[in-house]
């Protein structure tokens, strides 16, 4: 029996923070540079995790995906999740208008995220490089533009552990590839280190299309990792 895809239910979002811990705890980016005290503090790199899930949860262009397991009890587990985000103007236009009220809610999450943050800070955390993924951005919009501009982009995908290998991340990949294929849009994804033939497999083109650390005074431009792949939309020349 294969993996079992689902839209992720809001009661699991603290599972969904365990998960991700599990399968970035030895990651050169989310593990050694921006939690450097992990280990003494690994309840704070899990919150890391979901606050992420929180802001993102209710901003309608954003959408997490589990896949799921059966363990030795019988029980379902979350054994993997994907965070995948529509971008492009087409994207937003199509989900909610401007006057909805439910447009509010991702200001709201990331306010109360903040404060959140203010209060009780991320021990396991460098200060100077928490937000540096955030902080290269700006390098990095010149990339998702033209035909490229309107795409379904994996923002993370994690797999638990004990459920690697069993085919929940290419499941979990290919539920965003055919969104895309299904809008006749691109597919984007920023692959860590050593996953770069996982993405090339799961059916990405081959060609890098660039790098996260990419431009003068990016701050990632010395962490290891960071291809950009792409699946363009079909009739793309």
């Amino acid at each position: 029996m294969g993996p079992k895809i689902r839209p992720a239910l809001f009661s699991e979002q603290r599972e969904l923070a365990r998960v991700y811990t599990a399968a970035f705890w030895d990651d050169i980016l989310f593990g050694d540079l921006i939690h450097p005290h992990r280990k003494e503090f690994p309840e704070d790199n899990e919150l890391y995790w979901l606050r992420q899930v929180q802001v993102y949860w209710w901003d309608y262009t954003h959408h997490f995906i589990v896949s799921t397991a059966v363990d030795k009890q019988g029980t379902e587990v979350v054994a993997g999740v994907a965070h995948w985000s529509r971008t492009g103007a087409s994207g937003r236009a199509a989900r909610l208008g401007w006057w909805d009220p439910r447009r509010l809610a991702k200001p709201a999450a990331a306010a109360c995220v903040k404060l959140s943050a203010y209060v009780y800070r991320n021990r396991a955390a460098d200060p100077a490089n928490e937000d540096i993924i955030e902080r290269s951005y700006p390098f990095l919009g010149h990339i998702w533009t033209g035909s490229r501009s309107e795409s379904w982009y994996l923002e993370a995908l994690g797999v638990h552990p004990d459920y690697q290998n069993q085919g929940h991340g290419r499941a979990l990949v290919a539920w965003g590839m055919e969104q895309a294929e299904r809008e006749r849009v691109a597919c984007s994804v920023i692959s860590a280190w050593g996953k770069e033939t996982f993405y090339r497999n799961c059916g990405f083109d081959k060609e890098d299309c660039g790098h996260a650390g990419q431009g003068d005074g990016n701050p990632l431009a010395d962490v290891k990792g960071g291809i950009i792949f792409f699946k363009d939309a079909p009739g793309k020349e």
